[in-house]
């Protein structure tokens, strides 16, 4: 063997391979760039385009993107929620509070999707960290090779310490995982919901007044839900969801083809809405920037969150329903916690340093929590939706959104917004 071939098998090309250039990769990048840590994040798309509505961003993921320095973008692109206005088809039920700060210090903010995304991917170092175009089709950790391995379709290949799967729902690398090291239940496991979402961001609606700012609506109807949050210059973020024949569902694939306002007209148009300048929903649909229409899945079975020196970040870990808008704080929180723990290991003077142990930490870390969240947001659905046993779904819903006082609700979510991971090697700078 030439010693080139030696040399290239014993130094990496970075410490932290990242495949997927989502927000949980890229979050992680970000903080891996502040914290001294090299990495490459490897995405399989040749550029980054628009995709999706809105996102939110709530008090367990604010206070690491404070600590980062990117609250100030958030909130000034951002809007923060103030309440929400409940109704039963055209009922108005009541305005519900939902300042969060007294609580918890941080509100919960909506912003436009792509706009967040481009936050992170500049923090995380732009082209000089991100490699577009790079689709992973093998990931090889052999225990004799002092490097995890990444090949590419186009034959090139990328060499780690370690390697982090944040790829998504339909995660290659979990696939990999499962046919390379015998995981059991590492393999994709997700079943469609029955439930269509159908999502969008608008331009400013402009009959709106300043006191319009700052508030959502819920909107129960007697055959579906539409739920909008407060953007930006009274923009609007809306989600509607539609139930569809299971049989009809692509298992391969999540985002539907040839989606038009038409599609989304047709189901929630000549529904009532508040904001809409005449009563009708259509007035809102279209005044649509982008939209998109997504079959909802979830998870069967929740992986181990690492296996060797390998390690699953959001979605490819812990997909979870997006009725609570908890999967971007999750992934944030993953990528927080597992940052103080790479810090910890590639700083440290110890000489008995073990990637697969610091790994292992990790997902003992967060498992339990990602799950619990995933379980609340599952069950928080079929509340929403009001689909639960024995036809009680439309009394218990009415008696938590109609009657349960503010205080009821910021009480019990403490366990989610009261806990919110920071990076610490960054907490000591601040000292």
């Amino acid at each position: 063997m030439s010693s080139a071939t030696q040399e290239k098998q014993r130094k990496p090309d970075t410490q932290v391979l990242i495949v997927g250039g989502g927000l949980g990769g890229l979050m992680l990048a970000a903080i891996c760039r502040r914290i001294n840590i090299s990495c490459k994040v490897l995405e399989r798309t040749a550029e980054l385009t628009p995709a999706g509505a809105g996102i939110s961003l709530a008090p367990n993921a604010l206070r690491v993107l404070d600590q980062m320095g990117l609250y100030g973008a958030i909130q000034e692109h951002g809007q923060k929620l103030r309440s929400i206005k409940i109704h039963h088809n055209t009922t108005f039920w009541r305005e519900l509070d939902f300042n969060m700060e007294p609580w918890f210090k941080y509100p919960v903010y909506s912003i436009e999707r792509h706009l967040f995304h481009h936050m992170l991917y500049e923090a995380a170092g732009g082209d000089e960290t991100v490699v577009l175009g790079a689709k992973v089709v093998d990931v090889l950790d052999k225990t004799d090779d002092a490097v995890v391995r990444a090949r590419l379709d186009d034959g090139r290949e990328f060499t780690g310490e370690l390697l982090v799967a944040a790829d998504g729902i339909r995660s290659v690398v979990r696939r990999i995982l499962a046919r390379n090291s015998g995981m059991e239940n590492a393999a994709n496991t997700i079943r469609f919901t029955g439930r269509v979402h159908m999502s969008g961001y608008t331009q400013p609606l402009e009959h709106l007044s300043q006191s319009d700012l700052g508030v959502g609506n819920w909107l129960f109807f007697d055959d579906s839900v539409l739920t909008t949050w407060p953007c930006i210059e009274n923009r609007q973020w809306y989600i509607g969801v539609k139930v569809v024949d299971p049989s009809s569902v692509r298992s391969d694939r999540s985002v539907w083809e040839n989606t038009t306002l038409d599609t989304i007209n047709d189901v929630y148009g000549k529904k009532f809405h508040p904001f809409a300048e005449h009563g009708r929903f259509e007035e809102i649909v279209n005044k649509s920037e982008r939209f998109v229409a997504s079959n909802v899945f979830s998870e069967l079975s929740f992986p181990t969150m690492s296996s060797g020196r390998v390690a699953l970040l959001g979605d490819a870990a812990h997909s979870m329903t997006s009725f609570f808008g908890q999967g971007a704080c999750q992934a944030i929180e993953d990528a927080t916690i597992l940052a103080n723990l790479l810090h910890r290991h590639f700083h440290s003077s110890s000489s008995t340093k073990n990637i697969p142990d610091v790994l292992k930490k990790y997902a003992r870390e967060r498992e339990d929590r990602a799950k619990a969240v995933a379980d609340f947001s599952a069950s928080y659905a079929k509340i929403h939706t009001a689909n639960l046993p024995l036809g009680t779904g439309p009394l218990i819903r009415k008696l938590i959104y109609g009657y349960a006082p503010a205080w009821v609700w910021m009480w019990y979510l403490k366990w989610l917004y009261g806990y919110q991971p920071s990076v610490d090697a960054l907490d000591k700078k601040r000292q």
